[in-house]
């Protein structure tokens, strides 16, 4: 009897903390610029490079399809680079979607797009999609970019992934 009150008032006060927020179900990384949410099945993985502040992975695999880094181009310029190199060197290059979306209270630009993969003697001929979000905060850019992936993959991982970096990221505050 007294292990079922024990329980009860367990129980009770875990679902407190949950509604309250004071306990989040979801893991959250944090560093000293930016913090966002996890995405399910997901890990953050150590970066080296200087510009890059976080990278992510999908768990059990090895490669870091997501990045996030910073420059000091604006978005629109970034954006239109990416469209003028990639439409220059790939003639498979295409456009899926190119709009603003909100990030951190703000707007940025989303370039979803797809480009094709020869292998090696050009016999087999595939397509990757790929996607960068760009966005301005406390005079920095920010990009959050996906690796090229099958269709496929960036529909069923990589998409909903990136969907959750960018609804949930919040930079912290000025880049030295």
């Amino acid at each position: 009897m007294e292990k079922n009150k024990l329980f009860f008032i367990f129980l009770i006060l875990f679902m407190v903390m949950v509604f309250s927020g004071c306990l989040s179900l979801e893991d959250e990384y944090e560093n000293s610029i930016l913090s966002f949410k996890i995405p399910e099945n997901w890990t953050v993985v150590d970066v080296t490079n200087l510009d890059t502040l976080a990278g992510l992975k999908p768990v059990g695999t090895n490669s870091t399809l997501i990045s996030i880094t910073t420059t000091d181009v604006s978005p629109q310029e970034l954006v239109e680079g990416y469209v003028n190199d990639y439409s220059q060197t790939d003639p498979d290059f295409q456009i899926i979607e190119n709009e603003p979306v909100p990030v951190d209270g703000g707007e940025g630009i989303k370039l979803v797009y797809k480009m094709g993969r020869k292998d090696g003697e050009g016999l087999n001929s595939s397509y990757q999609v790929s996607s960068v979000i760009a966005f301005s905060k406390n005079n920095n850019t920010y990009i959050i970019s996906s690796v090229g992936v099958s269709n496929q993959d960036y529909q069923s991982r990589v998409e909903p992934a990136m969907n959750k970096v960018t609804s949930t990221i919040k930079i912290k505050g000025y880049l030295n």
